[in-house]
């Protein structure tokens, strides 16, 4: 049982600090997108928002998959 708990633990390791990894790249991308000059303003505020709602669901699950780990504890 040792094996499988410390499989278990390297996969929700894997998959909390990838989905928390691909949230700052979407607020990264939100940012960037929001403030790039040049560029019409309406077209920027919405695909900075559609980015920053991706911000958001991916932390969401980072957090939920946070506390399914310790459940899995």
């Amino acid at each position: 049982m040792g094996e499988l708990d410390n499989t278990v633990n390297v996969v929700m390791l894997l998959l909390v600090l990838g989905t928390g990894i691909a949230a700052t790249a979407c607020a990264i991308a939100a940012a960037y997108v929001y403030l790039r000059p040049g560029r019409d303003r309406s077209a920027g505020d919405r695909l900075g928002k559609r980015w920053l709602v991706a911000t958001a669901i991916l932390g969401f699950t980072a957090i939920g998959l946070r506390f399914v780990w310790v459940l899995l504890l």
